[in-house]
């Protein structure tokens, strides 16, 4: 599959790069959806990830949910294989860890260390939710309880009760990795 991801990334950046802007600037290309993968795979057909027409699309760089069954790891190497130089315009991953896998020093030293692997092999933007589907979807059911309760979404930071149910839902579908 990244393979395939690649040779779609680099026909995109050439076609974009052609163009030029009022200043004859060429365009950039980016993989960065922020929140526009949920709309847009409304009215995107079903694709060959399994996902089904009108199910939100990736987001970014991100595996499609349910696909990035390996460690987060994995996910990490397969998005770093893009070219992220030329689509200067962005990219970005977004991850879901289990809590425990950062509630210690050691936790967060190997987070740390998995970072600076990920921007090593030429990534430059990462991003991580740690708060379990459980207490998720306990915000969703009483959100006067969570108010406080904040989720990085793709590119942003805001609290998960002020969310779309659509939002909320795709951010609990992620994979949430027991594992480094």
């Amino acid at each position: 599959m990244d393979t395939i991801a690649l040779e779609i990334a680099n026909h995109y950046y050439r076609e974009i790069h052609q163009y030029k802007d009022i200043f004859g600037v060429p365009f950039n290309t980016a993989f960065m959806g922020i929140s526009n993968y949920i709309p847009m795979g409304r009215v995107l057909g079903s694709t060959p990830d399994g996902r089904l027409a009108g199910e939100p699309s990736s987001e970014g760089v991100s595996p499609y949910v349910g696909t990035d069954m390996g460690t987060p790891l994995a996910a990490m190497r397969s998005a770093a294989k893009i070219n992220q130089e030329i689509h200067s315009g962005g990219t970005l991953l977004n991850l879901r860890l289990n809590h425990d896998l950062v509630a210690t020093k050691r936790g967060q030293a190997n987070l740390g260390a998995m970072i600076q692997a990920f921007f090593a092999l030429g990534a430059f933007h990462v991003q991580f939710n740690t708060i379990s589907s459980k207490i998720l979807r306990k915000a969703q059911e009483n959100p006067e309880a969570y108010k406080d309760l904040l989720v990085r979404v793709a590119g942003y930071s805001t609290q998960f009760v002020n969310l779309s149910k659509s939002m909320q839902d795709a951010i609990i579908a992620r994979t949430e990795h027991g594992e480094l």
